[in-house]
């Protein structure tokens, strides 16, 4: 906001018997004049203000004394509201909601017309004061109808600190104290629709998202989540981004309006103290290739192993296959919940450096071994933005105005202290970034747009480049404007349309100083260092408004200067090993690469306005890139981007994908030469058209023979009834299709079947031939008649009776083991006595004679059988209760299940025959 714009004070509103702590406005969209003011004070009173005449003035303006003028600031005695004297177009009421406790909240609900308030107290949490229905035209007697009627109390837990109201879905939304987010039905007081549970703290802050259904709450502890809330359940969860520190006023405010374009915002505000923290939900793309579940800041390429390194904002540094895109090693958790922002390794690149905003850079092994903590923000926290390893040295730069070093040799302990550098502070804003070149040159870019050139030797300041500095920049503004003055004091008035280009350009070089100075990216080009002598370029910086400026160190000249991406806010920048190509990568992740090969390769009497060659450009990412490397492997050029869209990509300088780091299919690196390809199409398309034409040469050519040496028939004229033309013969179509019937595969007619051998050899004598003449045939031998069995059914009677009588199937049985070593004791015994009973049973039935066997004598016996079979058991299960089961052997355990089955069968057998 300019300075221009300023708000007065017109109205104050005096005679409140408590401090207001919390208020609301609202408006009717369909009558501007109808507005409610409300607010709550420390004596738990909800204050309306009803105003008809909005539009016009909220108060009326008493008419000013004769000669006195009118006084700018009105002010409004509350106890004067509502008189037909002084203010009869405003009304005030109030009601006691919370009985002597603050009101943290109070909102006007017009779709239940109504107002809500809450405050910290389980007793009268949440107020809601209904007003009477309006049911015709405002009358004189305004007063009366603005009343609350009747108040609805919720109690709740703890209290609660804010909340919001959802219109469509009619629901109220509570932010406890108690850590939970409560859905209210407003006409239910008893109890919730629904209970949110997740936060570990006190919430805070809650608001519906209309246009999703869904409702962010955020808690003390700094916990952001997003809930659905037809599910209930949490979709999202945001911690560790937010400012740090105690807090003591933290607002929330999420804008889902639309803009002119016609999309959503879809941006959320929050405030901390004196901070404002500014998020921006973006679509969820479902198919997206994903190397990282947070940000990339940063990827890096070693040609040693051949492999890339990314690390995410989480702190997991991933390592992968440059030639497969594989993923190689993974380690999580580097800086602890500290946010990763950079990435270097060492000139052997052997060793890892990683700094983040904790203040501290950490040494690494590609084992993941953590060697060292370069402490850098002396305890505190410090947002380091790039590490830089010189020969004897390792450079941090960031976060301050002077540079960090820490010796090589002092990389001993753990904990390393910096040590301090002899140059001192050159610049007047924070240091951005940095580059070296050999043998001892260090330049350093700041936030102001002023590069410094140091001696890494002795560490003092070499040269300044500050043609693009905002304190030079300020310096030549102010010679230009009093130069414009004293010529303007001296010459005649210049026209309109010079005073308006002249407004023009000075602005837009104001814009440009503005936004477009800070340094972000600085590269030495190796392989003009011959050329930088002689006033050629060996600098590259990039930075705010898409400015890609070249300069000579020797010299401190700025050579040329051009704008590789419009209306974007930074820029980074690339360069291949031969300094051939550089790519440019902007916020929006469109990627750029130019052909630098012959770009300020001498020095001019101007600076070079133009830009170099572009040789492509394509949409890499759909978010900032973060990082860019190029590298050559196989004879073709590469460039490595991160970006905040959590992938790592792949390109070749031509514009064509190699692969993202982290997708399913693995790819292979080829050499690739467009011009060969293009030499191929080009010359495969020559050869096609050459035989286009020369099918067309011919054509012409018949057709010109043929007209040229036609003749007529002498019998179309000689008898030229009977002469018909054959179109077939004589027509150049008629030929053409004739000669194509030819060369097409002759149809094979049926025909009566040949005189074959293997058909007819029965017939001919010759050798079987065909399907079956591998087939040995004979004659076949003459056999005996077979003889007929005998029928008779009084022979095989006798035959029968002479057969000898078979054995029992208990005699022919042998036993492989013996019984006693597969059987325990007690089972032998109860064997022994039950074949015993069996036998006193036989010969007891064969002593008897008598045939009444079935009589009283019978039954008895039957009855002694019983009991002296049931005296057995009993006598049997005490001897099992009191005798443990010996362990079989090991040689009769395969063998126990198969003779059980078959001593079973043969006590069966033996009774059967007893019987």
């Amino acid at each position: 906001m300019g300075n221009k714009l300023e708000f007065n004070c017109q109205y104050k509103v005096q005679g409140m018997e408590f401090t207001p702590l919390c208020l609301d406005y609202w408006y009717n969209p369909k009558d501007a004049n109808e507005a409610i003011l409300c607010w709550g004070d420390v004596g738990g009173y909800v204050n309306c203000l009803f105003f008809n005449s909005a539009n016009i003035a909220l108060f009326e303006r008493p008419p000013a004394p004769a000669g006195e003028k009118q006084e700018p600031c009105l002010n409004v005695n509350l106890q004067d509201v509502g008189n037909e004297t002084s203010f009869k177009n405003e009304t005030y009421t109030r009601h006691e909601a919370h009985r002597k406790e603050w009101v943290r909240q109070v909102k006007y609900a017009h779709y239940l017309e109504c107002f809500i308030s809450c405050s910290t107290t389980s007793t009268n949490s949440m107020v809601i004061g209904w007003m009477e229905k309006k049911t015709g035209s405002v009358t004189k007697d305004q007063g009366t109808s603005k009343k609350i009627q009747r108040i609805s109390v919720f109690n709740i837990s703890q209290g609660v600190n804010t909340f919001d109201y959802n219109q469509h879905l009619n629901i109220i939304a509570t932010a406890g104290v108690n850590h939970h987010v409560c859905l209210w039905n407003p006409h239910i007081v008893s109890k919730p629709n629904g209970v949110l549970r997740g936060h570990m703290a006190s919430v805070i802050q809650v608001q519906f998202i209309k246009s999703r259904g869904q409702l962010i709450s955020f808690s003390k502890d700094k916990v952001l989540r997003i809930w659905d809330v037809q599910l209930q359940v949490c979709i999202q969860r945001l911690a560790g981004m937010f400012p740090k520190g105690p807090e003591v006023v933290s607002t929330l405010f999420f804008d889902e309006e639309k803009d002119r374009s016609g999309m959503e915002r879809n941006k959320m505000l929050i405030t901390f103290n004196y901070q404002i923290t500014l998020m921006e939900m973006k679509t969820e793309n479902r198919d997206k290739i994903m190397s990282h579940e947070k940000p990339v800041t940063a990827a890096i390429y070693n040609s040693v192993y051949n492999q890339v390194i990314s690390v995410c904002q989480a702190g997991t540094m991933i390592v992968w296959m440059i030639d497969t895109g594989q993923k190689v090693k993974q380690f999580n958790n580097t800086h602890a919940n500290a946010e990763v922002t950079c990435l270097a390794q060492d000139p052997t690149e052997t060793k890892l450096f990683t700094g983040s905003t904790d203040g501290t850079v950490k040494v690494w092994d590609f084992n993941g071994h953590c060697f060292h903590t370069l402490e850098c923000g002396g305890g505190q926290p410090a947002d380091i933005g790039q590490i830089l390893n010189l020969k004897r040295s390792v450079v941090v730069v960031g976060w301050t105005k002077h540079i960090t070093v820490f010796p090589t040799a002092s990389l001993k302990d753990f904990h390393v202290q910096p040590s301090e550098w002899k140059g001192g502070k050159e610049h007047s804003e924070d240091i951005l970034c940095c580059a070296f070149t050999g043998p001892n040159h260090l330049a350093t870019g700041s936030y102001d747009g002023e590069i410094v050139t140091w001696n890494t030797n002795s560490e003092h300041i070499s040269r300044r480049l500050s043609q693009r500095s905002r304190r030079l920049m300020l310096k030549s503004q102010k010679s230009f404007l009093q130069a414009r003055r004293e010529s303007a004091s001296t010459q005649r008035p210049k026209s309109k349309a010079s005073q308006k280009s002249g407004k023009s350009q000075n602005s837009g070089t104001e814009e440009t100083n503005e936004f477009g100075l800070a340094v972000a990216k600085l590269i030495f080009l190796e392989t003009r260092k011959a050329n930088s002598a002689g006033g050629g370029a060996n600098l590259i910086s990039g930075g705010g408004n898409g400015w890609i400026r070249f300069w000579n160190t020797n010299h401190t000249q700025l050579i040329g200067e051009f704008v590789a991406h419009q209306q974007s806010g930074s820029v980074l920048m690339a360069v291949d090993k031969k300094n051939h190509y550089m790519a440019t990568g902007d916020v929006d992740g469109l990627i750029k690469v130019w052909d630098i090969s012959e770009h300020c390769l001498h020095a001019t009497d101007d600076i070079v306005n133009t830009a170099p060659p572009m040789k492509c450009q394509f949409q890499a990412h759909s978010d900032m890139i973060n990082t860019l490397e190029m590298c050559e492997r196989n004879e073709r050029v590469l460039i490595i981007s991160a970006s905040s869209d959590c992938s790592v990509a792949m390109y070749d300088v031509l514009g064509n994908l190699i692969g993202v780091f982290g997708q399913e299919e693995h790819w292979k690196i080829e050499p690739y030469d467009p011009a060969e390809e293009q030499f191929q199409e080009s010359e495969s398309e020559q050869i096609s058209k050459m035989e286009e034409i020369e099918e067309m040469g011919e054509l012409e050519t018949v057709v010109i023979v043929e007209e040229d040496n036609w003749e007529p028939d002498e019998r179309a004229i000689t008898n030229p009834e009977e002469y018909r033309i054959n179109t077939w013969d004589n027509t150049f179509l008629g030929k053409n299709y004739q000669e194509l019937r030819v060369q097409k595969r002759e149809r094979k007619q049926p025909s009566t079947i040949p005189d074959l051998p293997y058909l007819h050899w029965e017939r001919t004598g010759h050798a079987p031939a065909g399907p079956y003449s591998s087939l040995d045939t004979q004659q076949i031998q003459d056999f005996d008649p077979p003889k007929k069995p005998n029928t008779s059914y009084t022979e095989s009677v006798s035959t029968a009776s002479n057969l000898p009588k078979l054995p029992n199937l208990v005699d022919t049985l042998k036993q492989p083991v013996p019984e006693k070593e597969i059987f325990p004791k007690y089972i032998l015994d109860f064997e022994a006595k039950m074949k015993d009973y069996h036998k006193r049973q036989l010969s007891q039935g064969n002593s008897s004679n008598a045939p009444g066997i079935l009589g009283l004598k019978g039954k008895l016996g039957a009855g002694m059988a019983k009991s002296s079979l049931q005296s057995i058991g009993l006598q049997l299960g005490k001897q099992v209760l009191n005798t443990p089961a010996p362990k079989p052997s090991k040689s009769v355990k395969s063998f126990k299940m198969k003779s059980i089955s078959r001593r079973t069968s043969v006590v069966s057998t033996e009774t059967s025959q007893a019987y």
